[in-house]
């Protein structure tokens, strides 16, 4: 629940004008799917590491 709530204020400061913002179903898949590509990092497909840059972005998993 903790990193919901962080997605939520990273969303109110960083999300782009009308940019929607993930429920906690949605963002609960998208996490941990990110996690998961995120553990196998170095074994990654082209396709799988365009997804894991596509969830940081989502997930504001690039912002401090």
């Amino acid at each position: 629940m903790k990193a919901y709530h962080e997605y939520l204020e990273l969303h109110s400061y960083f999300a782009r004008g009308g940019e929607p913002r993930l429920g906690r179903a949605d963002f609960e898949v998208a996490d941990r799917e990110f996690r998961e590509l995120a553990s196998r990092f170095g074994q990654l497909a082209a396709e799988e590491r365009a997804r894991l840059g596509h969830l940081k972005a989502l997930l504001f998993r690039d912002k401090p």
